[in-house]
């Protein structure tokens, strides 16, 4: 096997993918540190199927040998390769009990060629019967006094989980089984022991004598793990990583594939209709073309192409009540909203002046239609539309709409180990809602008002794990998570409260150092930011500020915050607006010294 190449492969899709199902425990310690949504789950089976063979009247298949009858029989399922299964180990105890008969059901050398079998063919009391159809298996099985799983102990088998051990459970068979990682939770319902021949001998022996878990006990835990069990389990996880739809979609929502959608009829066929419409546009006849689109779009109400045309020329009319209702349509018809995507995250994409913007998104954000990462992130534009505008009856608003959007997110324990990517991470909203709180409360001059936000922000904080979370969500927060604990620095700092300023540093450390970690590596350079820097530079000037607890008298003056303050408002250091930063700083505490 080409080992290297396999293990890359395996580092780049463990980077890649949202979530991770191992079978052992050990696959999900060792993966663990390559994706926060790594989960395991062993592996399970068909308990309904298997357990046929609890049935008296089910028919012995037909070529099954007459010399399976002879007693006691000891019976293995399973793929027979020399790398896992401890083929010495039955050819000893077949020696040693001649009375004892062997049945090995499976495939020799599939995966491994160089098994060699030949010993344990020769003994009389050994029955290699090959591969049998997967529908006799549970009539096979109601045959077999014990149920073996004798393996090897080695790294592929401390990272296995074996598929046959719950299909016995679920036939009623009693076990005995090499007692490898992920079996060790079900030492109640089967004998486990070491891969020596003297244990396997002893636990035998203790099963043939009647000394084995009781057969009740060993049905009701082969229940508790079936595919359909399972299955619940993992989609009950993926649903509090974020990682399923906030609610349903629309039946007729087409598949997410954009190449695919741009190929279809219906968007060749929009497409074309915009270009006449524009055309009409373009000599004047501008209430033509948007009437002409609306009669068209009535006899194709589906066509997400020609919506978003409409959309467009609605918003640039300055409609935004329109517009919003058919954003909305938009996203019930194809379950995505580019249009709106746009909206938010490219400003050159916005219609309108400041006040038409935060009209706009104020409709938006009221949307019962629209999901719940873009409302939020509606606020949190508008907010920002607001700061720009210095409109204080706005900011209000924003600061209000901003608190009941944050006591949702907070409230949801699942917000801190969601799984999606950037701006469908709730804890990224959560970042990204706390830092426009505190950048419109500075706006405000509300001094009150910083100061509970900055408790706030360091409790939340203190509750976020960036390892717990998408690796490159986690790595591109960092930012602006570091940015609102400057602020709850600065408020610290006001309140003179040594030992809250300390908290904050503590978690600015913890911050920067989870930058640094190996997990990050592969994507540190595919960021446009330099997060590395930035902390670093952040945890510097913070520190350098520190003052002793019982020393207030030591706190340094205003001025050694400037260059951290200037960090919350621009994304580098730009002491030539060094003044926005001191006027902040002057309008918590007018008689604070330089």
């Amino acid at each position: 096997m080409p080992v290297n190449a396999i293990e890359t492969a395996e580092v780049d899709l463990c980077g890649a993918v949202n979530a991770i199902f191992t079978t052992s425990p050990e696959l999900q310690r060792s993966l663990s540190p390559r994706n926060a949504g790594t989960h395991y789950f062993g592996n399970v089976a068909d308990a309904e199927h298997f357990a046929q063979a609890l049935n008296p009247s089910l028919a012995t298949p037909s070529d099954c040998p007459k010399r399976l009858c002879d007693r006691p029989l000891l019976m293995f399922i399973g793929a027979i390769d020399a790398y896992k299964l401890h083929l010495h180990l039955l050819e000893v105890l077949a020696k040693r009990h001649p009375r004892w008969t062997f049945c090995l059901i499976g495939p020799v050398g599939e995966a491994d060629p160089t098994t060699d079998v030949s010993a344990l063919a020769r003994l009389s009391n050994v029955h290699l019967l090959g591969p049998r159809p997967y529908q006799d298996l549970p009539a096979y099985l109601s045959q077999a006094d014990v149920a073996l799983l004798p393996l090897q102990l080695n790294d592929y088998t401390r990272n296995m989980y074996p598929m046959k051990f719950f299909e016995y459970l679920a036939a009623g068979c009693s076990v005995v089984a090499t007692d490898i990682p992920s079996l060790r939770d079900q030492a109640d319902v089967a004998l486990l022991c070491p891969p020596e021949i003297d244990a396997f001998e002893s636990a035998i022996e203790r099963v043939l004598s009647g000394d084995s878990p009781l057969q009740s006990r060993r049905l009701e835990r082969a229940s508790c793990h079936t595919y359909r069990r399972r299955t619940q389990a993992m989609l009950e996880l993926l649903g509090r990583h974020g990682l399923l739809p906030d609610e349903p979609l629309p039946p007729q929502a087409p598949p997410y594939h954009q190449l695919r959608a741009q190929c279809r009829w219906s968007w060749l066929w929009g497409q074309w209709t915009l270009f006449i419409v524009r055309s009409f546009e373009r000599v004047g006849a501008t209430g033509s073309a948007e009437g002409w689109l609306r009669r068209v779009l009535r006899a194709h109400p589906s066509n997400i192409v020609l919506l978003g045309g409409l959309t467009q020329r609605r918003l640039q009319a300055g409609d935004y009540v329109e517009g919003c209702r058919l954003i909305e349509r938009i996203w019930l018809e194809d379950g995505e909203a580019e249009l709106l995507h746009q909206l938010l995250f490219r400003r050159g994409s916005r219609p309108g002046s400041r006040i038409d913007q935060l009209t706009l998104f104020d409709a938006l954000a009221a949307s019962a239609v629209l999901p719940f990462r873009y409302t939020g992130y509606c606020r949190v534009v508008r907010t920002y539309r607001a700061i720009d505008a210095k409109d204080e009856v706005a900011l209000r608003q924003g600061v209000e709409g901003l608190s009941d959007l944050l006591c949702q997110l907070q409230q949801d324990p699942d917000t801190y180990r969601c799984l999606k990517p950037n701006r469908e991470n709730r804890a990224k909203l959560l970042i990204s809602a706390q830092l426009t709180r505190l950048r419109a409360l500075m706006a405000l001059n509300d001094t009150r008002g910083l100061d509970k936000a900055s408790l706030d922000l360091i409790d939340s904080t203190q509750r976020y794990d960036p390892f717990a979370i998408d690796r490159k969500t986690a790595l591109r927060m960092t930012r602006n998570i570091l940015r609102s604990l400057t602020v709850a620095a600065v408020m610290a700092w006001h309140a003179k409260d040594a030992e809250r300023y300390d908290r904050v540093i503590s978690e600015v450390s913890r911050l920067r150092d989870a930058c640094f970690h190996k997990r990050f590596e592969p994507i540190i350079h595919s960021t446009q930011e330099d997060h590395r820097a930035f902390a670093d530079a952040l945890l510097t000037f913070l520190s350098d500020a520190r003052w002793p607890k019982d020393a207030p008298e030591q706190r340094p003056g205003l001025e050694q915050l400037v260059d951290p303050v200037l960090l919350v408002y621009f994304p580098d250091l730009r002491r030539q607006r060094a003044e926005k930063a001191r006027s902040f700083l002057q309008s918590l505490d007018p008689t604070a010294e330089s």
